[in-house]
């Protein structure tokens, strides 16, 4: 008896060890709202940054120049990662040259800056200096000729991005959508919005490539869907077997060109089918009769794996299958209707359109399959849906009929800094360089 009470009290030790040196591994674990807020950088960490306005040399629009001015800024600020001190606390003089800097007045009070962005513009022609003002070293010297002044901002932003974080910038992106029965291509920040494909009837579910030099869409130019094409530089269309039967639905490229996306050309029933570039050697991957399988998305981080959305439970869910359609896994078990799934370009999240039972809206949310946790990033007004992830898979773009049309909004990861950048309506965008 007393042995037995002896190993009784060992079983009781082993397991109090057991549970201490389980609990705190447990308790440090973050929340996925946590992380998310973490990848956002908050302003005022520990690179503060001043832009200083560039200069205007003879036989410059003045205009231009404080259009370029004001596009750095906002560039710079929204990415998220510097603290970018106000102009209220520069020096009075501005600085056109390296020449001219004199550095000590600008790391020094009261702007106590870390780096300087300066220069000048000389018709359309940027010189565009970017110096660690502590150090009085330059890090960038350059003149930027792009095919417009916004397009030199975007790019000079793009620069220091990739200068202080080696990481690339998305001033440069662009996003597609769909506007009635066309196509559009606008500036990452809603600016430049132009036709990039109307072909006299409905084009829709625009998808661009991971690189952005190719459109795939769904046209009905000849009365059924087809999956059609197209150059993003000129607008013209790519050669593209499309199914020749049934409906077709969600073309999306891989980083290698192949083109993923669900037809009902072999069954009753929408199945998921990947081909080559040009719609050629098109292979089944999902063969369930008469459940639906569409929005098919490549992780485009492996190209090895495949979320899209099934009603196969009994109501749209998301499922992920590796790229040959084996190994298909549920990965939320929530209920309600799920949509558009989306994987970031790093492939650690994907985002999705979550409408719950009962709802008379639907919000996005950001799940972590490896986890299993998610968080509703967005919550009304109106219905918010369709995410799209930038290329550096720290914002993402969506569609909200908040103010009774639709429209296209951007806002960081965590769903903080929301804002329209579409006009005259807009649906399904797509993000890419």
């Amino acid at each position: 008896m007393k042995s037995r009470i002896i190993s009784f009290s060992i079983l009781i030790l082993f397991l109090t060890s057991v549970t201490f040196s389980i609990t705190p591994s447990k308790a440090q674990e973050k929340s996925l709202k946590d992380r998310l807020g973490e990848i956002v950088v908050k302003p005022g960490g520990v690179q503060k940054i001043g832009a200083a306005d560039f200069l205007a040399r003879a036989g410059t629009n003045p205009s231009e120049v404080d259009m370029f001015n004001q596009v750095l800024v906002d560039d710079l600020r929204f990415t998220n990662l510097l603290d970018l001190v106000g102009k209220s606390l520069y020096p009075k003089k501005g600085v056109p040259s390296p020449s001219e800097l004199n550095a000590a007045e600008w790391s020094g009070e009261p702007a106590k800056l870390d780096y300087l962005a300066f220069g000048r513009i000389e018709g359309n022609s940027v010189y565009a200096y970017f110096y660690d003002v502590k150090t009085k070293t330059g890090l960038i010297e350059k003149v930027y000729r792009e095919s417009s002044i916004r397009l030199s901002a975007h790019q000079f932003a793009d620069d220091i991005i990739k200068k202080l974080f080696n990481i690339d910038g998305i001033a440069t992106s662009k996003i597609a959508y769909t506007n009635n029965k066309e196509i559009k291509l606008m500036d990452y920040d809603g600016y430049n919005q132009r036709v990039l494909v109307s072909d006299g009837s409905y084009a829709i579910l625009p998808s661009l490539s991971p690189d952005g030099s190719r459109l795939a869409y769904i046209s009905y130019k000849t009365g059924v869907p087809s999956i059609e094409v197209h150059s993003t530089k000129d607008g013209l269309p790519y050669s593209f077997l499309s199914p020749p039967r049934g409906t077709v639905s969600s073309p999306q490229f891989a980083s290698d060109g192949r083109v993923v996306y669900s037809s009902s050309k072999d069954s009753e029933a929408m199945e998921i089918y990947v081909s080559n570039n040009d719609g050629n050697r098109a292979r089944r991957l999902t063969n369930n009769g008469q459940i639906i399988d569409t929005s098919p998305r490549w992780n485009p981080k492996t190209g090895n794996e495949i979320a899209f959305i099934s009603d196969r439970s009994g109501s749209p869910q998301i499922y992920i299958m590796d790229a040959d359609g084996s190994n298909v896994r549920r990965v939320l078990e929530e209920g309600g209707q799920a949509d558009s799934p989306a994987w970031s370009p790093d492939g650690e999240f994907i985002a999705y359109t979550w409408r719950p039972s009962g709802a008379g809206q639907s919000n996005i949310y950001v799940l972590d399959p490896a986890r299993k946790q998610i968080l509703q990033i967005t919550d009304g007004p109106g219905s918010n849906e369709a995410p799209a992830w930038a290329p550096d898979s720290r914002h993402i773009a969506f569609q909200s009929n908040r103010t009774g049309r639709w429209e296209v909004y951007i806002m960081n990861l965590d769903g903080t800094g929301q804002k329209q950048i579409s006009k005259g309506g807009g649906k399904m965008p797509t993000w890419s360089r």
